[in-house]
């Protein structure tokens, strides 16, 4: 999903300027496909929590409050929101304070070198008929 989402990242010409507005941005190939990517991020880390694995790099990221953020924002994107079309789940994700993109980044960076290293391991373990 990261590599799709970046596929669409570029900017089209006839949108330029219109990005800085949420709404538009959401609702583009790349909000789309950002949006699915984030929500299926935090489905990774409850199996994470689920199977008990640990690294220690990926336990200092998942301490950070933004973990909670991204919970709240994959329910927003997932469930529906009566009240709001942008609502606080989605928003409060996105709050420059929280630094959320790079720490995002990060975290899905740790997850995928760890299962990578995980699934070698397990692969040199077992014979291949």
């Amino acid at each position: 999903m990261r590599q799709e989402f970046e596929k669409h990242l570029q900017i089209p010409k006839d949108v330029q300027g219109a990005w800085d507005e949420p709404m538009v941005f959401m609702v583009s190939k790349a909000g789309l496909k950002m949006c699915l990517w984030y929500g299926m991020l935090h489905v990774v880390i409850e199996g994470w929590r689920d199977a008990k694995l640990a690294d220690p790099v990926i336990a200092r990221l998942l301490a950070s409050p933004n973990t909670e953020l991204l919970r709240r924002f994959r329910n927003g994107m997932f469930h529906f929101q009566k009240d709001q079309w942008l609502p606080t789940k989605l928003s409060d994700f996105f709050q420059p304070a929280n630094q959320t993109v790079e720490w995002f980044r990060s975290l899905t960076d740790e997850l995928q070198r760890y299962l990578m290293a995980e699934m070698k391991r397990l692969s040199a373990t077992r014979a291949i008929p």
